[in-house]
């Protein structure tokens, strides 16, 4: 068993997990946050409830403006559509406030990209208005699929434009990933559809650019 599952028992505590999560190399860190994949995704977000991300959290400041920054992530979404995927994530070129990203799936949804489009979501600085309904967040930093940018932010990045938006709609429409940050590079989500929750968690991973 992997040491982070050992740690997530009866007595787990969210600041030793944390130290232990900074304490990794990247590859060390992705391999011991996948093996989360199911239900202990739920209760690392229940854990690290209250300790808020930011945007740094997703793209730290230092980096230049545009500079693509990717998270490994691993979901509690049963095969073939769960699994494994990635969101980079940039500031905007003329924004410092304004992080945009987008998915790139493995699995079922990586094979039809047709059917899904690329996902592209926002993310603004913790305290947003929720688009979706949702009043008692308590300033939660969100991933927000209801906004998306109407170039790509990233020269290599794919059109925002799904190749058939109907489709793309079932997937990411309406839908908000509500964040919690479990280490520096770590963080956890839960996702929510028109304000209400689905059930659905992911961990991230960030990677940070050589």
């Amino acid at each position: 068993m992997n040491k982070l599952r050992e740690m997530m028992g009866t007595d787990a505590n969210i600041e030793a997990i944390a130290a232990y999560l900074d304490g990794l190399d990247h590859a060390t860190r992705m391999t011991e946050v996948y093996s989360l994949r199911g239900k202990p995704l739920r209760v690392l977000y229940d854990l690290a409830t209250g300790r808020n991300a930011d945007l740094a959290s997703f793209v730290p400041l230092e980096l230049p403006l545009g500079t693509e920054v990717v998270h490994h992530g691993v979901n509690n979404l049963p095969p073939p559509i769960g699994g494994y995927f990635r969101k980079p994530m940039a500031r905007a070129p003329d924004q410092p406030d304004l992080v945009w990203g987008y998915n790139q799936n493995e699995g079922l949804a990586g094979a039809t990209p047709w059917f899904t489009g690329p996902g592209y979501f926002a993310v603004r600085p913790t305290g947003s208005d929720s688009p979706d309904g949702r009043t008692d967040h308590g300033g939660q930093l969100f991933i927000n699929y209801y906004e998306r940018p109407d170039d790509a932010p990233v020269g290599s990045w794919p059109h925002p434009k799904p190749t058939i938006a109907m489709t793309a709609s079932l997937v990411y429409g309406k839908m908000c990933d509500y964040m919690w940050q479990v280490s520096d590079h770590v963080s956890i989500g839960s996702a929510y559809k028109r304000g209400k929750a689905v059930g659905a968690y992911f961990a991230l991973v960030r990677e940070d650019p050589a």
